[in-house]
């Protein structure tokens, strides 16, 4: 933990340096996020209601470039279970490395509600006034994303690694036409000493489905039949991000023929907007759930490799935007069985995943006249790759440094075919 918070810190002071041409444009701040001097992963670090923003690393660091124009908002730091505060930007001293101590939400606690709420009609009116709610017309939603996959054992030695900054096109929330993605950059590099006739793939598509509000029947519990095959309760009124929301819970119902998710979801008490989701499928919905989505079918099938998804866990929060709510970011983790007789695979495969909107455009501009199909693989369109590769965007920090992962594969699969 001490070498992870030594390498975090020298990390970060690289990056600064990195940044001193991109800086007289914008302000870039930087620091940590804790709570009892422990730090606070996934904490959201935005410039309030507007759309700029990133999220803290597991070791609670953050780095954000704010465009000068937004110098006199306020950066507002927020996490599900701690009171929200805010810091004007202006008083923020250049190079200054903020100290951000979070408080527990009292209400968090323990406060049970007495009173008793339909569950279901909360949800179906908060699905109702969607259009209401969230961004209703067409908006750009600059995004990043990181997936790391890793073996569960002793060296976790790194398998996949692969990042993108991409732009999505939003009709709106309203609005049934498809979703648009353009890639700006993207690098990837994978294994194949461990990983060989196998890739976690990241298609469009996928990216658009993670955004739960936007595309319910994709979700598994909000759609026509996850609504039927699923309990909600209510288990309290509470306070989130500085709103009270209701804290529903969800279960699959037994004997549901399809898959099912266990989770909770808050939903503002007085909007009825969907804020936040924490979810995963639930033990049955695992059994009737292939992993084969995770990973290039082609590939798997080649060298008859056998994956079973065996834990799987996604949080979704949301973020207001001229006081209408838009995705804010995406966490995932999950745990698969790779096995193989053929290439004597047997281990299990940690994947994290990380998908942070960075910037929104709300200034309908047109469509996008470039773009890559909604199922192809990101991974195929990756960029030239260098120590300073993401210097001009607004990114999440990595757990881990990237560039030595990066590294670390490559020079595995050198060995690899040095042997051959």
């Amino acid at each position: 933990m001490k070498n992870r918070f030594l390498f975090t810190i020298s990390f970060l002071a690289l990056l600064l340096l990195a940044y001193p041409i991109y800086a007289q444009q914008g302000i870039v701040v930087s620091g940590k996020v804790t709570s009892d001097g422990q730090p606070i992963a996934l904490t959201s670090i935005s410039v309030s209601k507007k759309g700029i923003g990133t999220s803290t690393n597991s070791s609670g660091m953050f780095i954000l470039t704010i465009p000068a124009a937004n110098k006199a908002d306020s950066l507002q730091i927020s996490h599900i279970g701690f009171k929200s505060q805010t810091l004007p930007i202006s008083g923020i001293k250049v190079s200054e490395q903020l100290n951000i101590v979070l408080e527990k939400n009292s209400t968090e606690l323990g406060e049970v509600t007495v009173t008793y709420y339909d569950a279901n009609k909360i949800i179906n009116k908060a699905i109702n006034l969607i259009p209401e709610n969230y961004v209703n017309h067409a908006h750009i939603l600059r995004g990043f994303y990181r997936m790391y996959a890793f073996k569960e054992n002793k060296d976790k030695a790194p398998l996949q690694l692969s990042e993108a900054v991409f732009d999505v096109y939003n009709f709106g929330y309203a609005d049934k036409h498809a979703d648009i993605f353009r890639l700006i950059k993207a690098r990837s590099e994978k294994n194949d000493r461990d990983f060989n006739s196998a890739e976690f793939v990241q298609k469009p598509n996928s990216v658009f489905e993670q955004d739960v509000v936007n595309h319910l029947p994709a979700s598994g519990f909000l759609s026509e039949k996850g609504l039927e095959i699923h309990k909600f309760e209510v288990e309290r009124v509470t306070e989130i991000n500085g709103l009270r929301a209701y804290e529903i819970t969800f279960t699959g119902k037994p004997g549901a023929d399809v898959r099912t998710y266990n989770g909770k979801m808050y939903i503002d008490t007085k909007t009825n907007a969907f804020i936040y989701f924490d979810y995963g499928l639930s033990p049955a919905g695992l059994k009737n759930t292939s992993a084969g989505g995770f990973l290039e079918k082609s590939l798997v099938k080649q060298h008859d490799i056998k994956a079973v998804l065996l834990t799987n866990r996604s949080k979704v929060s949301y973020q207001q935007v001229n006081n209408k709510w838009v995705l804010a970011n995406v966490d995932g983790d999950n745990t698969l069985s790779i096995k193989s007789v053929y290439l004597d695979y047997n281990y299990v495969a940690h994947v994290k995943y990380n998908y942070q909107i960075t910037a929104v455009d709300m200034s309908e501009k047109g469509s996008f006249d470039s773009k890559i199909g909604r199922n192809e693989n990101i991974n195929q369109h990756k960029s030239d790759s260098d120590q300073k590769f993401w210097k001009d965007y607004n990114i999440l920090l990595a757990d881990e440094n990237a560039d030595d992962i990066f590294k670390q594969i490559r020079d595995i699969n050198k060995e690899k075919e040095s042997l051959r």
